[in-house]
């Protein structure tokens, strides 16, 4: 990908927050599995090898969302500060409103909120100001472990995109980018690497032509 190629940058990738071994099994019910290693030293050689791809492809004036576990967010704002980008100093909260996962059944409550890091460069200036809880519902899970709903996407882009302007998520799962992006006359590019999901994906943006 040629540098400078984005305005904003969404994606959700692995946690490094153990979540392929939750006492709740979400990540295995009904053939829905993790793909990937999830402990904390794996995901953090990964995003450290992805951020400098993901700076260079973005443009000098661009917006990052990168939704993330809270154990996470404070070395993502170092690592993307260390980048140029200006982090803000907070997360966004992604409130999960009728869902959840349960990591420990028999001790501990529900697990309905998380963040994401939402950072900027350059003078591209959000659409609007908007508030930094966001209340998302789950779409019908179409075999993914850690898939995110359009109406959170939906909400973020809103944010930041402006007709013609072009968005990447390299972590693509089953294209909510894509779906997300349809309304707003934007230019969307996934990255997948499991042939599983990058054919949900597929089916997804054949469904919005």
């Amino acid at each position: 990908i040629p540098e400078a190629s984005f305005d904003v940058i969404l994606t959700d990738p692995p946690y490094g927050m153990g979540a392929d071994g939750f006492g709740d099994g979400a990540g295995k019910m009904g053939g829905i599995t993790h793909q990937y290693s999830d402990d904390e030293e794996h995901v953090r050689t990964l995003l450290g090898r992805v951020a400098p791809e993901i700076t260079r492809v973005a443009k000098a004036a661009a917006h990052l969302y990168v939704c993330c576990d809270i154990d996470q967010f404070a070395w993502l704002r170092e690592l993307f500060t260390g980048l140029g980008w200006r982090v803000f100093r907070t997360p966004l909260i992604n409130y999960k409103r009728g869902s959840g996962r349960v990591p420990l059944p028999e001790h501990g409550p529900r697990r309905q909120w998380e963040p994401i890091l939402y950072a900027y460069r350059g003078e591209k200036k959000c659409t609007a100001i908007y508030s930094d809880v966001i209340e998302s519902q789950a779409d019908e899970n179409l075999g993914h472990g850690a898939q995110k709903p359009v109406n959170l996407f939906e909400n973020l882009l809103r944010r930041s995109v402006r007709d013609g302007d072009s968005i990447l998520d390299p972590f693509a799962g089953t294209g909510t980018i894509f779906e997300a992006a349809h309304g707003f006359h934007c230019k969307a590019t996934g990255i997948e690497r499991e042939a599983k999901y990058f054919g949900l994906a597929a089916q997804r943006i054949e469904q919005l032509k």
